[in-house]
């Protein structure tokens, strides 16, 4: 290649592949609880793979914990 060309090409970038949105949040125990269960309730499992990827107690008593799902549901069959 020489200098100064540009190379363009139809590549995503990664993160825009990825079909999941993953949102962390930092709660009291059942703050996160309910915190968690509101999510499940608005984006449920079956149609959005809803699920909490990981957890870690903190020592100010506080859950950190990531949320995942899809970015669209999953359509249901006609």
């Amino acid at each position: 290649m020489g200098r100064g060309q540009v190379v363009v090409t139809n590549q995503v970038p990664t993160r825009m592949k990825d079909p999941f949105i993953r949102e962390k949040f930092t709660r009291e125990r059942s703050a996160a609880r309910k915190l968690a269960q509101e999510y499940f309730e608005r984006y449920p499992k079956d149609r959005y793979q809803t699920e909490v990827e990981s957890w870690r107690h903190l020592q100010s008593a506080n859950i950190e914990f990531m949320m995942k799902r899809l970015r669209e549901p999953i359509r249901a069959p006609a």
